[in-house]
């Protein structure tokens, strides 16, 4: 049931780990690796490799022919080095106690150039002892199938991150919204949970605040706690109605403080409403200088960046210290609905897509530099087009994006985009082309798609694909 799976994900997650010290989950939320064994079973650990639904993932040219396991924490750790193909690899049993780390796998071709990558979500560690890590294993540079299929069809899905393990996946378009049907994905066994428990009402804006979430529709918003099960209503802060916030999207800082802006909704009444959640799930309502309606939002040096969709106010807002209120920035007015948001360094952001209202024009790629004092604007970077609707855009590292978008037939595209010289756009082709899909950026640094339907058949695709920078 989905309660009592999300207990165990509160408490220490024993039904997945076997955990012998229970409370131990709950402390940044990650997997306890130990074994419940007695302190004289010294079995190796190990570290299962798995290249999901890809039976050619490892006789692609250039083949791989040496697999490399690191610990990774302030420093990186050599585990093993193995010839490939690599499916269980041991351990040993002295690894640390009571500390945090993630685990990486790289395959090296005959040239010693990386061709394959895995890397886990961070993992509490108490020796290695009997511990069982699995991960999931895909060709750089391409979209590799997860294990594992999701139970429900959803166009257009909404994600969470549940205890910085788990993806939480509900809503979205179409009649799958009827009922309140909730897939869970657990990133640390990379698996597909039993069917859960529907949740008590389709969220077309939700957020986390550990063990609860944050339900909003059209009809009001409720906390459910999952621990008990329980649901109650959310105490609004003054002068705040969640019908102001409703269809927008959820933005998490990196402190895990979660923003519910509701300009960034596409439909409706422009807003100015933008509502923030605590770790502790105290609800604080903020307020934007200039409704909007098809923002776009992100976080850049800390704080909270909304952009566009207000022909009248300026063309983007910052969030203050406090994250009481925002501060307009000189930048002319943006009517732009739907652009793509997402910060390159701590002052220059780049956005993708959206459609100005009075053309319907879709724009390119162009930058802003939120340093700028005076004559500001954004500036469109030459020949890099994104003209598709659904933008979305990731940060893989320091000099390249993903873009995430649809064609005019709802087609989605997936492609790498040079932020630095050259600006290339470079398309990676879908393993499974569908429409409708949505994607999201995961606690292991990689983008996911998920959900649509099948160009071939127009079936509901159940795969996650994931992109392997």
């Amino acid at each position: 049931m989905f309660v009592k799976m999300l207990i165990v994900a509160e408490l220490a997650w024993p039904s997945f780990v076997g955990l012998c010290s229970r409370g131990a989950g709950s402390l940044l939320a990650l997997l306890l690796l130990a074994a419940c064994s007695s302190s004289t079973d010294l079995t190796s650990g190990a570290i299962t490799i798995s290249t999901g639904q890809e039976s050619d993932a490892w006789t692609t040219e250039p083949a791989p022919q040496s697999v490399l396991i690191e610990m990774v924490q302030n420093t990186r750790t050599t585990l093993a080095k193995v010839p490939a193909p690599a499916t269980t690899v041991s351990i040993g049993t002295d690894g640390p106690s009571s500390a945090v780390a993630s685990f990486e796998a790289t395959a090296f071709d005959a040239d010693s150039n990386p061709v394959m990558h895995a890397s886990s979500v961070p993992l509490y560690v108490q020796g290695f002892a009997g511990a069982e890590i699995v991960l999931f294993m895909g060709r750089i540079g391409g979209l590799s199938r997860a294990p594992g299929d999701l139970l429900f069809p959803r166009q257009h899905p909404k994600l969470a991150v549940f205890y910085h393990g788990y993806l939480l996946i509900s809503g979205g378009d179409g009649a799958q919204t009827n009922e309140p049907a909730l897939d869970i994905y657990d990133m640390a066994r990379w698996s597909v949970t039993p069917e859960q428990t529907p949740l008590p009402k389709v969220p077309k804006s939700w957020a986390v605040a550990e063990p609860d979430l944050l339900l909003i529709d059209d009809t009001g918003a409720l906390w459910l706690d999952t621990s008990t099960g329980a649901t109650s209503a959310p105490v609004a802060p003054a002068a705040f109605d969640f019908a102001d916030v409703v269809g927008g999207q959820t933005i998490v800082a990196p402190d895990d403080t979660q923003y519910i802006v509701g300009g960034t909704r596409v439909a409706g009444e422009p807003t100015g409403s933008v509502l923030r959640i605590d770790t502790d799930g105290t609800l604080h309502a903020m307020k934007l200088v200039a409704p909007r309606l098809g923002a776009s939002a992100a976080i850049v040096g800390g704080q909270l960046l909304v952009v566009g969709g207000s022909g009248t106010g300026a063309g983007a807002e910052v969030s203050n210290a406090a994250g009481t209120g925002f501060t307009p920035l000189p930048f002319p007015p943006d009517a732009t609905l739907g652009a793509a948001l997402v910060a390159k360094d701590s002052t220059t952001v780049v956005l993708a897509g959206g459609r100005d209202p009075a053309s319907d024009a879709i724009s390119g790629f162009r930058t802003m530099d939120l340093g700028c004092a005076q004559d500001c604007a954004q500036i469109a970077i030459a020949d890099a087009d994104f003209a598709f609707d659904h933008p979305q855009l990731f940060a893989l590292n320091a000099g390249q994006l993903l873009a995430v978008g649809e064609s005019t037939t709802g087609e989605t595209h997936v492609f790498t985009f040079d932020t630095e010289i050259g600006h290339a756009l470079s398309e990676i082709a879908l393993r499974t082309p569908r429409a409708g899909a949505s994607a999201f950026m995961l606690p292991n640094g990689q983008v996911g798609v998920f959900g649509g339907t099948a160009l071939a058949d127009d079936s509901a695709v159940s795969s996650i694909e994931l992109f392997f920078p």
